[in-house]
Formats: C-alpha cells, sequence, structure tokens
C-alpha cells in the first residue's frame, strides 16, 4: 500500500461516523487548550492541516497552513523541512505527522525549531492499542505498510522529553468502533461518556499537549572561604594547612630529654 493510499484511507476514516464524532471531540479539546494561549503565528501541519475549526476560538492573531495538498494548504512541504524560520511560531498543530514520516525524531526537532521559547505543540495521533478495526481499516492490503506506523503516546512524551518539551496533558478521543450502521452506531454513543472514564488509553485518537521548555544556564561559583589569621605575627593559615600543621609536628616531634 504506498504512502499516498495510506493517507487516503486515514481521510476517509475522518469522513466516516466514527472519524465525525472524533472531528468533534477533537474540536472541543483544541478549543479548550487553546483558551490559555497566547501568541501572533500558529502553524497547523498534518493531515488535518485545513481544519478551519481548530482555530475558531483562538487567540493567536494569525494561522497558516503546511500541508500535502496545494489545493487545501498555504504550503506544500514536508514535516521533516518546514519552510518557517526559527523560533517564530508560538503554537504548532500537528496531525499525524509522525504516522506517515519515516524520520520521526526530525519531524519533533523541526517542530522544536520552528517555536518560540514557551511555545505550545498539540499533537494528534492514532493510539496503537485501540481496537484492531482501526489497524485493519488503515491497512487495507494484507501486507503493512512500512512507510506507516502507529506511534504509541509513552514514545511520544519520551521523544519530547529529549527535546525538553513538557507535557501538559495528554487526551483520548473515538471509543465506538467502525460501524456502518448508523442506528447502532448512535446506540453505542455511551462508550463515548464511559471510555473517557473507565478505559481512556483506548481511544482511536490520543491529543498530546506539550511545551517547549528553556533551560537557562546558570554558571555555578564556587565559594571560597576566607583564611584564618593567626594573632601573634604568625603567618596566615586555612583550617586545611592547620590542622595538617598540627597532625605533621606531633606524630614527628623528637621526646624531649
Amino acid at each position: 500500500m504506498s504512502k499516498d493510499k495510506s493517507m487516503k484511507s486515514c481521510t476517509l476514516w475522518y469522513e466516516s461516523q466514527t472519524g465525525q464524532q472524533a472531528l468533534a471531540h477533537l474540536d472541543e479539546y483544541i478549543s479548550e487548550y487553546l483558551s490559555s494561549i497566547f501568541g501572533y503565528y500558529c502553524l497547523n501541519i498534518g493531515i488535518l492541516s485545513d481544519r478551519e475549526a481548530f482555530l475558531e476560538n483562538s487567540r493567536i492573531s494569525a494561522g497558516f497552513s503546511i500541508g500535502f495538498d496545494k489545493t487545501r494548504n498555504d504550503l506544500v512541504a514536508k514535516p521533516e523541512q518546514l519552510p518557517i524560520a526559527a523560533d517564530n511560531v508560538d503554537l504548532v498543530i500537528a496531525s499525524h505527522v509522525l504516522e506517515y514520516s519515516q524520520h520521526p525524531h526530525q519531524v519533533l526537532r523541526e517542530i522544536d525549531r520552528v517555536l518560540v521559547p514557551e511555545g505550545h505543540c498539540i499533537l494528534i495521533g492514532f493510539n496503537p492499542h485501540t481496537l484492531r478495526g482501526m489497524k485493519r481499516f488503515l491497512t487495507s492490503s494484507k501486507k503493512k505498510d512500512k512507510r506507516y506506523k502507529m506511534r504509541s503516546v509513552s514514545h511520544v512524551r519520551d521523544w519530547f522529553s529529549l527535546l525538553g518539551f513538557e507535557t501538559l496533558e495528554v487526551n483520548y478521543v473515538g471509543f465506538r468502533p467502525t460501524i456502518k450502521n448508523e442506528s447502532i452506531f448512535n446506540k453505542m454513543a455511551w462508550m463515548e461518556k464511559w471510555g473517557e472514564k473507565l478505559w481512556p488509553f483506548l481511544g482511536s485518537l490520543y491529543i498530546i499537549h506539550a511545551k517547549k521548555k528553556v533551560v537557562s544556564m546558570t554558571p555555578h561559583k564556587k565559594v571560597w572561604k576566607a583564611p584564618i589569621l593567626i594573632t601573634g605575627g604568625k603567618v596566615a593559615l586555612n583550617r586545611t594547612a592547620q590542622r595538617v600543621r598540627r597532625t605533621h609536628f606531633s606524630s614527628n616531634r623528637s621526646p624531649t630529654p
């Protein structure tokens, strides 16, 4: 299965009932995240790069998108090589950029590079621990596409940590399986309510909200203690010298006749 077909399968999943329901929950979570994020520029990259609903309640001044389709995005570029200067973006919304990259670490390094200090990243990905129907849907052929790989939350959090990011929050959405029958799908609405409480790690999608932390390097200065002066016009000695001198002379002094 080619990379383009795999991406198309992902897009088709979002057009299904399960995908539409997951998108609605994504909009709610991202809107909640953005209520406390301020800045000038937001960059939206990945499969959902043209999702304008993400920024409806945003306090970011301007947003632009980079994706794979030039008809739906402001720019077309690979997430491993973003055409953005360093330290220029306040928020990056990245959807499924790690699944479709053979170099996921480079993708995160690029996100780190373009973000300003204390900038935010909202990363959306498919959960590899979800129902198996999701994997079968995304890999329609029997031979698994080696260029497509789901990344677990634990791995992504470790990668963020190595780059100096702080994970602020992790949420899961999409607890109902992909079912074409609308009546049955609606009857399973209880899975969304209880899934967040009882089995959150089984959601179809995860959302990771991380913040780029900058550690200030303060040089460590060793504090030297002032020497203790000996009265009576003798030479000034510190405590160590006094102890060595006292031990030396007491052990080598010859007995008086």
